[in-house]
């Protein structure tokens, strides 16, 4: 997928964030199963031959090989393979057209898409269940659905706008096919929403094209918004809107990001080693990935305490290209097996407390997405 990476500072690229993860489906809290198809730890040791026998702990960080996975329950939360939505609730509705997409959710009975038609022609269209179209708002280029699976943002003037362009739209959609409320944001860049809580919607946005981005908070029963000056160059909300991870630039070790309280404007911890990307349905652990970007993905994934920063567990694969957690114990992650633009690829759903993975879908070759 193409993009344009702008810079956060004069000096720093930004990174495409993802947005907070979808839907309040839980999966069940059966475990992945266990087997020889387990994640296999980095210091390879073997898993026991019996069910009776008491498996040992898994270290912290671990190899996952899709291709030596059993097959486990369905994913819990929406995902596309090729051009079908599928997972979470309602069955599988197949996206017509060759637009690429960006970016999919569900959302009550229609299907909402970010899709291009050129790297700077992109557009949101919402299906019903069928599949037919039953809105379309051109400029759209970022979304993101709340927790319980109650509501959608999305907005315009993000990483698909022209550089020169200013100026961006944010949306607050409820059931039906329609927005609810708009909110105009004439002068800003670099414009994103980063998550959607009941009727508040949190984004982010520049006072130029070259600036640090700001936090805003729309309260849309309210009709008001407000600046959030705690947090430098936000890129992620948690669920509860309580805390804001934002990128700092340190001299001596490049981009870390800092995890900040918004009620007292405290900073709780920062990390120089990952760049934070979504929070579990409760905010207990965040997901995260090395810092900087990679094309065709990441060489790992790692769960974190969201209240100590401490590193839960890491997962080590060919490509990574995307996690969600499903609750606040499985996280499923979007597994290729070449870091290629033609790979093999598949859900796998791992256990954080205890590691143990299983395949979440079959392999596949068809193009694979994991749901805003």
């Amino acid at each position: 997928m193409s993009a344009k990476n702008r810079p956060l500072v004069a000096v720093v690229a930004a990174v495409a964030v993802a947005a907070v993860a979808v839907g309040g489906l839980l999966a069940s809290r059966r475990d992945p199963q266990v087997g020889h198809g387990a994640a296999v730890p980095l210091a390879a040791s073997a898993l026991p031959s019996s069910a009776d026998t008491p498996a040992k702990p898994l270290p912290q960080k671990l190899k996952v090989d899709a291709r030596k996975l059993p097959l486990g329950r369905e994913p819990q939360v929406p995902y596309l393979r090729d051009r079908t939505l599928q997972g979470g609730s309602g069955g599988p509705v197949k996206i017509p057209g060759k637009a690429e997409l960006v970016a999919v959710a569900r959302l009550w009975d229609n299907v909402l898409t970010v899709q291009l038609k050129t790297v700077t022609s992109p557009s949101l269209v919402v299906l019903d269940g069928e599949g037919k179209q039953v809105n379309q708002i051109q400029g759209v280029d970022s979304l993101v659905t709340s927790a319980d699976g109650q509501a959608a943002a999305y907005a315009s003037g993000g990483r698909f706008a022209a550089d020169a362009m200013a100026g961006g739209t944010v949306y607050y959609q409820g059931p039906g096919s329609q927005p609810t409320a708009k909110l105009a944001r004439p002068h800003v860049y670099d414009l994103q929403v980063l998550a959607v809580i009941g009727k508040t919607v949190y984004f982010h946005a520049g006072r130029g094209p070259d600036l640090p981005w700001d936090l805003y908070r729309w309260q849309v029963d309210k009709q008001t918004v407000t600046k959030i000056p705690a947090v430098a160059s936000p890129s992620l909300v948690n669920p509860s809107g309580t805390v804001a991870a934002g990128f700092a630039v340190f001299h001596d070790s490049g981009m870390c990001t800092v995890l900040t309280d918004l009620a007292n404007s405290k900073q709780l911890w920062r990390t120089c080693q990952y760049q934070l990307t979504r929070f579990s349905p409760s905010g207990k652990f965040a997901l995260a990935i090395p810092p900087g970007s990679a094309p065709y993905g990441d060489l790992l994934t790692a769960a974190l305490d969201s209240k100590t920063g401490d590193l839960l567990r890491e997962w080590d694969a060919p490509s990574l290209r995307g996690a969600v957690a499903e609750d606040d114990d499985h996280v499923l992650l979007q597994w290729h097996d070449q870091a290629e633009p033609e790979s093999r690829s598949a859900l796998v759903r791992c256990s954080v407390s205890k590691g143990q993975c299983e395949l979440a879908t079959p392999l596949s070759s068809e193009p694979l997405l994991l749901a805003s």
